[in-house]
């Protein structure tokens, strides 16, 4: 599959070359990448307890891919106007293709490993920039091709079989157009910003982005009146001109359905056909020279500032309040110690807050999607409808989402080696060291995000709804507590990410997360009675505070430990 998709961007060369691209030289680059991509070791071959993992996990990954691919071309048959149709899949396609891009392979497009190897060699920056977005390209083209079967069936039961291969066309495009439209953000931030602060503003970038692609994939349809888009026409809009999933879907209605393309719907299928090249042209001799120098810079620029850190950080530390949190909540030595390393390194680390942040955005998406729906015709009615609800119980425990998040994270970091200061100390109870960490997220993250929820929920709902806020509240530190007991089995940020279980511990997951749901169900039964509610509060706080007693007992045995 590899040499096929090498074979495939071949009609790219001529176009490359005279932009300033060396085509042999590509060729070599990239073909070592996915050479050396092949000898990596898989992260499922790294889990120590499932040895049956490596047989089964990408069977479960090709059909998760596939029943995913089957549901998007659900979307085709939206509307009686194919066009409409494809609009649509295109549009829900582009998101997934750019949510994967931003999420997984942001760091192959901004690693500085590069540098040290090809770069003294006599290979431009043109050439090294290009090698990069193909390496990148090849990889999502695989998955998109996978998730594009189900598109596939539909076409061909929709327009026949002459459509599937233009359908083929029509991925690929897509495909193109997404990466290199996220591409291009990033190269256009690195010309435009100064290198101290280039990798933070992408890092915020990848967030807000997720954050709004995620927004628009789950609120939209809600939102919305599905059933206005069946007889709807794209052409007598304007601002559709504007959108490239429009211009993919033309080139089906001018190829497949001729009668009904007229003089517009011809450009747009031009202009789909085109943009990937003039795209690719425009990173290659416009973007691309001096995108390497820059990466140096700004990787220089991070490490300078991270070495600074300590000499300003010793200036005010009397007036942190991370050292006062500290002495008040964790008062045992190597409780303290866990409490400051965590709150310091998940407030820096971006690797850690790109995984994470987008969860605080998810809550009242979610919140949204399951609530604003079938409840008036209106917004506003479905507002009034809320409001008088009791659909604030939903909002407060979705926010333990946030806290797995931050749990299940909370371990791992590509540079885990200056871990081993845990294990060199002499540290007889490490469970301390975990309970200033389950501290320290708790009071860094879960706290204030239940204290704007509650605001929230105040203003909308009264504030006879605060007994609820707290006892939720409380029962999330428990399901933390719980999943921190059984699911995080390392010191923070201690372990190598490709040591990440991704399946192995799911049905214990389950488990504590139905149980959650279970004790929410509970408080949405007794939530009549406040006096009820109130008491329930005093034996909540208690088993809290037991549950952390044991848990600052674990020993050195009840850890996964890392080599180093």
């Amino acid at each position: 599959m590899d040499k096929l998709l090498l074979r495939l961007f071949s009609v790219f060369v001529p176009m490359l070359a005279k932009s300033g691209v060396d085509t042999y030289q590509l060729y070599e680059i990239v073909k070592i990448k996915l050479l050396m991509d092949s000898r990596r070791p898989n992260m499922m071959f790294m889990a120590r307890k499932s040895s049956n993992t490596t047989t089964t996990a990408p069977w479960r990954v090709l059909l998760v891919n596939l029943i995913m691919g089957g549901l998007i071309g659900m979307v085709l048959i939206i509307s009686e106007k194919p066009m409409v149709g494809q609009t649509a899949y295109f549009f829900v396609f582009m998101v997934l293709m750019s949510l994967t891009l931003i999420t997984d392979f942001t760091t192959v497009l901004l690693d500085v490993r590069d540098q040290y190897i090809i770069l003294p060699k006599p290979v431009n920056d043109r050439t090294l920039a290009v090698s990069r977005i193909l390496h990148i390209t090849i990889y999502v083209l695989k998955q998109a091709l996978l998730i594009s079967v189900g598109g596939l069936i539909f076409v061909g039961f929709l327009d026949g079989i002459v459509a599937v291969p233009l359908f083929i066309v029509q991925v690929l495009e897509a495909t193109l157009l997404s990466i290199l439209l996220v591409n291009i953000v990033y190269l256009l931030a690195m010309k435009s910003v100064s290198p101290q602060r280039f990798k933070d503003i992408i890092s915020y970038f990848q967030i807000g982005f997720s954050i709004v692609i995620f927004g628009i994939y789950y609120l939209l349809p809600r939102l919305i009146d599905v059933s206005a888009l069946k007889q709807i026409d794209l052409t007598h809009y304007w601002w559709s001109y504007l959108l490239p999933p429009v211009w993919i879907a033309a080139l089906n209605e001018v190829l497949i359905h001729p009668a009904r393309a007229g003089i517009v719907t011809s450009l747009l299928a031009i202009a789909g056909v085109t943009a990937p090249i003039v795209s690719l042209w425009l990173i290659a001799k416009v973007l691309a020279p001096g995108f390497n120098q820059q990466l140096m810079v700004s990787a220089s620029a991070d490490n300078n500032s991270t070495a600074a850190v300590p000499a300003a950080g010793t200036k005010k530390q009397r007036f942190s309040i991370v050292n006062y949190l500290a002495n008040l909540v964790a008062r045992d030595p190597v409780e303290n110690a866990g409490f400051r390393i965590t709150w310091k390194l998940a407030a820096r680390i971006r690797e850690f807050k790109i995984k994470v942040y987008p969860a605080f955005a998810y809550v009242p998406i979610y919140f949204v999607y399951f609530t604003f729906q079938g409840k008036g015709d209106t917004l506003s009615e479905r507002y009034a409808h809320l409001q008088h609800g009791r659909a604030y119980i939903l909002l407060i425990y979705l926010s333990t989402f946030v806290l797995s998040a931050v749990l299940q994270n909370i371990s791992f970091s590509e540079k885990y080696k200056p871990a081993w200061i845990y294990y060199a100390l002499p540290i007889t109870q490490p469970g301390k060291i975990l309970s200033g960490m389950y501290k320290a997220i708790a009071i860094l993250y879960y706290l204030p995000y239940c204290l704007v929820l509650g605001i929230v929920g105040v203003a909308i709902w009264g504030p006879q709804i605060i007994n609820d806020i707290i006892l939720a509240f409380f029962a999330g530190l428990i399901y933390g507590l719980l999943m921190a007991l059984f699911m995080v089995k390392g010191l923070p940020f201690s372990k190598p990410v490709l040591n990440r279980q991704g399946g192995g511990r799911a049905v214990t997951s389950l488990i504590i997360t139905s149980l959650v749901w279970l004790i929410g169900f509970g408080h949405y039964l007794l939530m009549k009675w406040e006096t009820v509610i109130w008491i329930l509060i005093v034996p909540v706080v208690l088993i809290y505070w037991i549950m952390m007693y044991y848990y600052k007992r674990q020993t050195w045995e009840g850890i996964e430990l890392e080599e180093f």
